[in-house]
């Protein structure tokens, strides 16, 4: 990461994105701790088994994607006692999201839906894409 001079700053963090894409299809309900290290890697959210699906602490450029490849049963992102930021978009238009810790992905949400977490190292920013009404919700 370089500053306005060009120069690298290696006190920041450097994680890597879309590097990988992972599919929960477990067989069974599950649930998932991410870490740190998992940060940049793609999620696909196969939700035919409900999924807890746990954010690490916050870490300055954190962040993670999950894509709905199919939406069955409710599945729930957490970020624990971190806040939640950012906004989603869906068929009713923006919903802003301000203090929660979790995004709920609903049975509503189709194919393509997808929410993105980014962290500046105190809290998680979320934004997506959803394109039925309550395909999110917050809570």
């Amino acid at each position: 990461m370089a500053d306005g001079n060009g120069l690298k700053i290696a006190s920041r963090a450097n994680y890597q994105r879309d590097t990988y894409v992972f599919s929960f299809n477990s067989g069974s309900a599950s649930t998932h701790d991410l870490e740190i290290g998992d940060s940049g890697k793609t999620y696909l959210t196969h939700c035919t088994f409900a999924r807890t699906i746990n954010l690490p602490a916050p870490a300055t450029g954190a962040s993670y994607k999950f894509i709905v490849t199919n939406s069955t049963v409710a599945s729930t992102i957490n970020c624990e006692s971190t806040q939640l930021y950012g906004v989603y978009t869906d068929a009713e238009g923006v919903t802003a999201v301000s203090g929660s810790t979790t995004v709920n992905i609903n049975t509503a949400a189709a194919l393509g839906d997808w929410l993105e977490f980014l962290s500046d190292g105190n809290n998680w920013y979320v934004r997506g894409q959803c394109a039925a009404d309550n395909g999110f919700t917050v809570g």
